[in-house]
Protein backbone atom coordinates (compact mmCIF):
# COMPACT_ATOMS: atom_id res chain seq x y z
CA UNK A 1 0.00 0.00 0.00
CA UNK A 2 2.96 2.66 0.71
CA UNK A 3 4.65 1.61 -2.31
CA UNK A 4 1.57 2.37 -4.39
CA UNK A 5 1.00 5.78 -2.22
CA UNK A 6 4.35 6.41 -3.36
CA UNK A 7 4.58 5.66 -6.35
CA UNK A 8 1.12 7.22 -7.17
CA UNK A 9 2.73 10.90 -5.13
CA UNK A 10 5.19 10.43 -7.65
CA UNK A 11 3.04 10.17 -10.65
CA UNK A 12 1.39 13.50 -9.78
CA UNK A 13 4.59 15.55 -9.16
CA UNK A 14 5.86 14.53 -12.54
CA UNK A 15 2.88 15.11 -14.48
CA UNK A 16 2.13 18.83 -12.19
CA UNK A 17 5.74 19.34 -13.65
CA UNK A 18 5.15 18.45 -16.91
CA UNK A 19 2.19 20.68 -17.40
CA UNK A 20 3.96 23.48 -15.63
CA UNK A 21 6.73 23.27 -18.77
CA UNK A 22 3.92 22.97 -21.06
CA UNK A 23 2.43 26.06 -19.35
CA UNK A 24 5.82 28.31 -19.35
CA UNK A 25 6.03 27.42 -23.09
CA UNK A 26 2.19 28.33 -23.75
CA UNK A 27 2.88 31.80 -21.81
CA UNK A 28 5.50 32.90 -23.42
CA UNK A 29 4.68 31.38 -27.15
CA UNK A 30 1.00 31.27 -27.80
CA UNK A 31 -0.70 33.56 -25.55
CA UNK A 32 -2.21 36.50 -27.77
CA UNK A 33 -1.56 38.86 -24.65
CA UNK A 34 -4.04 41.99 -24.79
CA UNK A 35 -6.36 42.60 -27.92
CA UNK A 36 -4.93 45.55 -30.32
CA UNK A 37 -6.78 47.71 -31.93
CA UNK A 38 -6.69 46.94 -35.68
CA UNK A 39 -8.08 49.49 -38.18
CA UNK A 40 -7.98 48.50 -41.50
CA UNK A 41 -9.32 51.39 -43.43
CA UNK A 42 -6.65 53.68 -41.27
CA UNK A 43 -3.84 50.95 -42.05
CA UNK A 44 -3.22 50.90 -38.39
CA UNK A 45 -2.32 48.91 -35.38
CA UNK A 46 -2.55 49.84 -31.93
CA UNK A 47 -0.73 47.71 -29.25
CA UNK A 48 -1.17 48.33 -25.55
CA UNK A 49 2.43 48.55 -23.88
CA UNK A 50 4.25 49.99 -20.34
CA UNK A 51 6.83 51.86 -19.53
CA UNK A 52 10.21 50.10 -18.31
CA UNK A 53 12.35 52.90 -16.83
CA UNK A 54 14.93 50.40 -16.32
CA UNK A 55 16.22 51.29 -19.87
CA UNK A 56 16.43 54.99 -18.73
CA UNK A 57 19.83 54.24 -18.06
CA UNK A 58 20.99 51.11 -19.27
CA UNK A 59 21.48 50.77 -23.06
CA UNK A 60 19.04 48.42 -25.22
CA UNK A 61 18.65 47.72 -28.48
CA UNK A 62 14.94 46.93 -28.03
CA UNK A 63 11.80 49.09 -28.04
CA UNK A 64 8.71 47.16 -27.70
CA UNK A 65 9.08 43.52 -26.66
CA UNK A 66 5.89 41.32 -25.73
CA UNK A 67 6.34 40.58 -22.03
CA UNK A 68 5.51 37.10 -22.29
CA UNK A 69 8.73 36.78 -24.54
CA UNK A 70 12.14 35.73 -23.26
CA UNK A 71 13.37 38.95 -24.10
CA UNK A 72 9.91 40.88 -22.21
CA UNK A 73 12.21 42.94 -19.57
CA UNK A 74 14.67 44.36 -22.07
CA UNK A 75 13.03 46.88 -24.07
CA UNK A 76 12.18 50.52 -22.96
CA UNK A 77 8.14 49.88 -23.54
CA UNK A 78 7.13 46.48 -22.49
CA UNK A 79 4.33 45.11 -25.28
CA UNK A 80 1.12 43.56 -23.81
CA UNK A 81 0.16 42.06 -27.49
CA UNK A 82 1.68 38.82 -28.40
CA UNK A 83 4.30 39.42 -31.59
CA UNK A 84 2.64 36.77 -33.86
CA UNK A 85 -0.64 38.50 -33.41
CA UNK A 86 0.97 41.65 -34.46
CA UNK A 87 2.49 40.18 -37.20
CA UNK A 88 -1.00 38.82 -38.47
CA UNK A 89 -2.24 42.17 -37.83
CA UNK A 90 0.09 44.03 -39.88
CA UNK A 91 -0.85 41.66 -43.16
CA UNK A 92 -4.36 42.12 -42.21
CA UNK A 93 -3.80 46.37 -42.97
CA UNK A 94 -2.09 45.64 -46.28
CA UNK A 95 1.93 45.79 -45.08
CA UNK A 96 4.23 43.70 -46.54
CA UNK A 97 7.37 41.67 -45.35
CA UNK A 98 10.82 42.39 -46.25
CA UNK A 99 12.62 39.08 -44.72
CA UNK A 100 15.76 40.31 -45.93
CA UNK A 101 17.76 39.37 -42.82
CA UNK A 102 19.11 36.02 -41.72
CA UNK A 103 20.49 34.82 -38.30
CA UNK A 104 24.28 34.86 -40.51
CA UNK A 105 23.38 38.93 -40.73
CA UNK A 106 23.35 39.01 -37.25
CA UNK A 107 27.24 38.47 -36.87
CA UNK A 108 28.09 41.66 -39.10
CA UNK A 109 30.69 42.92 -37.92
CA UNK A 110 30.61 47.37 -37.22
CA UNK A 111 30.91 48.50 -40.87
CA UNK A 112 29.35 45.63 -42.97
CA UNK A 113 26.00 45.13 -41.56
CA UNK A 114 22.30 45.46 -43.86
CA UNK A 115 19.48 47.10 -43.20
CA UNK A 116 16.18 45.18 -42.65
CA UNK A 117 13.70 46.12 -45.43
CA UNK A 118 9.84 45.65 -45.54
CA UNK A 119 7.32 48.33 -45.73
CA UNK A 120 7.71 51.56 -44.04
CA UNK A 121 5.86 52.19 -40.87
CA UNK A 122 5.13 54.96 -38.89
CA UNK A 123 5.41 54.73 -35.14
CA UNK A 124 3.74 56.98 -32.50
CA UNK A 125 3.30 56.49 -28.72
CA UNK A 126 0.56 57.99 -26.59
CA UNK A 127 -0.71 58.46 -22.82
CA UNK A 128 -2.81 59.64 -20.57
CA UNK A 129 -1.51 63.53 -20.77
CA UNK A 130 0.32 62.90 -23.95
CA UNK A 131 -0.97 65.89 -25.71
CA UNK A 132 -1.53 64.07 -29.03
CA UNK A 133 1.03 61.24 -30.77
CA UNK A 134 4.72 61.45 -29.76
CA UNK A 135 7.26 60.13 -32.37
CA UNK A 136 8.52 56.84 -31.67
CA UNK A 137 11.82 58.85 -32.40
CA UNK A 138 11.42 61.53 -29.49
CA UNK A 139 11.13 58.83 -26.62
CA UNK A 140 14.68 57.34 -27.66
CA UNK A 141 18.00 58.43 -27.26
CA UNK A 142 20.74 57.35 -29.27
CA UNK A 143 24.41 58.09 -28.83
CA UNK A 144 24.50 58.80 -32.70
CA UNK A 145 20.87 60.30 -33.59
CA UNK A 146 19.12 59.24 -36.94
CA UNK A 147 16.04 59.66 -38.53
CA UNK A 148 14.20 56.78 -37.92
CA UNK A 149 13.14 54.52 -40.87
CA UNK A 150 11.10 51.45 -38.82
CA UNK A 151 10.39 48.73 -41.40
CA UNK A 152 7.83 45.60 -41.63
CA UNK A 153 10.95 43.11 -41.42
CA UNK A 154 8.41 39.79 -41.04
CA UNK A 155 10.77 37.29 -39.78
CA UNK A 156 7.91 35.38 -38.46
CA UNK A 157 10.03 32.08 -39.06
CA UNK A 158 12.31 33.23 -36.36
CA UNK A 159 9.70 34.52 -34.07
CA UNK A 160 8.30 31.47 -33.84
CA UNK A 161 11.55 29.61 -33.48
CA UNK A 162 12.81 32.31 -30.87
CA UNK A 163 9.72 33.88 -28.55
CA UNK A 164 11.75 36.45 -28.26
CA UNK A 165 8.49 38.53 -27.83
CA UNK A 166 10.36 41.35 -30.09
CA UNK A 167 8.18 43.69 -31.44
CA UNK A 168 10.06 46.59 -32.84
CA UNK A 169 14.12 46.50 -32.55
CA UNK A 170 16.25 49.70 -32.53
CA UNK A 171 18.63 49.02 -35.60
CA UNK A 172 17.89 46.21 -37.89
CA UNK A 173 17.19 42.68 -36.76
CA UNK A 174 16.78 39.16 -37.90
CA UNK A 175 14.19 38.51 -35.64
CA UNK A 176 12.36 41.31 -34.53
CA UNK A 177 8.91 41.63 -36.18
CA UNK A 178 9.64 45.26 -36.83
CA UNK A 179 12.68 47.55 -36.96
CA UNK A 180 14.78 50.21 -37.93
CA UNK A 181 16.53 50.64 -41.03
CA UNK A 182 18.66 53.65 -40.48
CA UNK A 183 21.15 51.14 -38.44
CA UNK A 184 22.44 48.12 -39.45
CA UNK A 185 22.86 44.99 -38.36
CA UNK A 186 25.75 44.80 -36.21
CA UNK A 187 25.40 48.89 -34.37
CA UNK A 188 24.28 47.49 -31.17
CA UNK A 189 26.37 44.45 -30.97
CA UNK A 190 29.47 46.62 -31.80
CA UNK A 191 28.49 49.04 -29.58
CA UNK A 192 28.67 51.24 -32.80
CA UNK A 193 25.23 52.88 -31.39
CA UNK A 194 23.51 52.66 -27.66
CA UNK A 195 20.00 53.28 -27.09
CA UNK A 196 18.46 54.28 -24.15
CA UNK A 197 14.43 55.45 -23.12
CA UNK A 198 14.30 59.20 -22.77
CA UNK A 199 13.21 59.91 -19.40
CA UNK A 200 12.62 63.87 -20.25
CA UNK A 201 9.72 62.64 -22.28
CA UNK A 202 8.44 58.80 -21.41
CA UNK A 203 6.23 59.05 -18.47
CA UNK A 204 6.82 57.33 -15.11
CA UNK A 205 7.68 53.46 -14.92
CA UNK A 206 5.02 50.94 -15.34
CA UNK A 207 2.47 53.84 -16.62
CA UNK A 208 0.06 52.49 -19.49
CA UNK A 209 0.91 53.59 -23.16
CA UNK A 210 -0.14 52.86 -26.27
CA UNK A 211 1.83 52.12 -29.37
CA UNK A 212 0.47 53.01 -32.85
CA UNK A 213 2.37 51.78 -36.03
CA UNK A 214 0.74 53.18 -39.04
CA UNK A 215 1.45 51.69 -42.74
CA UNK A 216 2.89 54.63 -44.46
CA UNK A 217 1.27 54.24 -48.22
Amino acid sequence: MNKKIIWSAAAIVVIAAGFALWNGSKKSGDDPGLPMEVNKDRAEIIMPAEVNAKYFTEPTRHGVVYAKGSNGEKSVLRGLSNEKVFYQALLDIGAKAGDNLTAEDMKAGPDNGRSVEGDKLDVFVTWEGSNGEIPFHDIIVATEDRPMDIRFGGNIEAAKKNNTGCVLCLDSCAVGITSNAAYPTGTTQNKVVEFRGNKDVLPADGTRVNVIFRLVK
